[in-house]
């Protein structure tokens, strides 16, 4: 049995990763399709895969993009590539994608044209409205409705699926494949400091100049005790600069650095006494991990069960009382290390294999 995983992000080969290594370690065949639209981030990330296995280079890219006419130019030679080449070896093999991401279209659109069986992981996040939180929640049904098999965890992602309808079978597993990928870190505690980890990127956070001002005074009422480092993706640090942001943001001592490795950020994570982000997977590490966290959002519904029962997360809703309560009361927050028996990705790997 021949497996295809077609890959992009950073995010998407720290959650796929466990499935290849269970793949290999099954002796299944295995190929990787980069469609690189992070090389640079996931270069250190490839070396986890421990195992034999064919490796393909779907496009020249040796850049993360982090512009929109990067994005632009990257997606239509990818889309160019796929309507005048033909792979004849994806004919009838699974073909994993993950999440919703640009990177998933493309894999999704590159499996269906070579007449592969396509395989989503991460499948039925919520569908707040075809150009609401856009392209992320058209990419998710877009290639929900492509997919032969759809891998979900919960009842809100299943639930999700049968609303629309899809024809492909959808396989349950019992968490997020993240909790593997957290088990893959050697994380060690260092209370040198007290710290603040900050992170954010989603578009509908950095396009708005209003949200970005919001969150530049909230950060500025955090107690200067607390070392804060803000980690840039490039289109935060654009909008930042098009705002004229980053000088406020330096005078009241936030340290603005360029992203880390996964591990080095994880670390560093691990070791904040609160965080403030809007990322999805950010969200998911914190709440496994307990650690207090600011979610710079007004609706997360992507895992509102996250959010239930004691959490070590706060939605802000953009309220600054609420804000500034948690920077205060950040301690009664943190919550014991997540954890389960089973692996998730071994679960998925499995169900793929039975349902086959």
């Amino acid at each position: 049995m021949e497996i295809i995983f077609i890959l992009g992000t950073k995010a998407q080969y720290i959650k796929t990763i466990p499935m290849i290594n269970h793949a290999l370690e099954k002796n299944l065949r295995v190929r990787l399709i980069d469609l690189k639209q992070h090389p640079e981030k996931t270069k250190t990330l490839i070396k986890k895969i421990k195992g034999n296995y064919e490796y393909i280079s779907f496009i020249d890219n040796d850049h993360d993009l982090g512009t929109y006419s990067d994005l632009i130019r990257w997606f239509l030679k990818c889309l160019f590539k796929i309507v005048t080449l033909k792979y004849k070896k994806m004919n009838n093999s699974y073909c994993v994608v993950h999440g919703d991401t640009l990177s998933t279209l493309i894999g999704g659109l590159l499996t269906r044209k070579n007449k592969g069986k396509l395989v989503l992981l991460e499948a039925g996040l919520s569908f707040p409205g075809l150009f609401k939180h856009f392209p992320e929640s058209f990419i998710r049904y877009f290639v929900a409705k492509l997919s032969h098999f759809m891998i979900a965890n919960g009842r809100e992602q299943i639930d999700q699926l049968k609303a629309w309808n899809v024809k492909g079978k959808i396989l349950e597993i019992s968490r997020n494949t993240i909790y593997d990928s957290l088990d893959l870190v050697n994380l060690k505690k260092d209370n040198t400091n007290k710290k603040v980890v900050i992170s954010i990127h989603r578009t509908e956070n950095i396009n708005s100049k209003q949200n970005m001002e919001e969150l530049v005074n909230i950060l500025s009422n955090i107690d200067s005790e607390f070392q804060q480092t803000w980690y840039l993706h490039i289109p935060t640090k654009n909008k930042l600069s098009s705002f004229n942001l980053i000088s406020k943001l330096e005078s009241i001592g936030i340290n603005l650095e360029n992203l880390l490795s996964y591990e080095d950020f994880l670390s560093s994570i691990y070791n904040s006494d609160f965080v403030v982000t809007d990322g999805d997977g950010v969200t998911e590490e914190c709440y496994i991990l307990g650690i207090p966290t600011l979610v710079w959002r007004y609706e997360h519904l992507d895992s509102n069960h996250l959010f239930e029962g004691k959490t070590s997360l706060l939605l802000s809703e953009f309220d600054i009382k609420k804000s500034n309560k948690f920077f205060k009361d950040y301690k009664s927050y943190r919550t014991e290390r997540h954890s389960g028996n089973v692996s998730p990705s071994l679960e998925a790997l499995n169900k793929l294999i039975e349902n086959i």
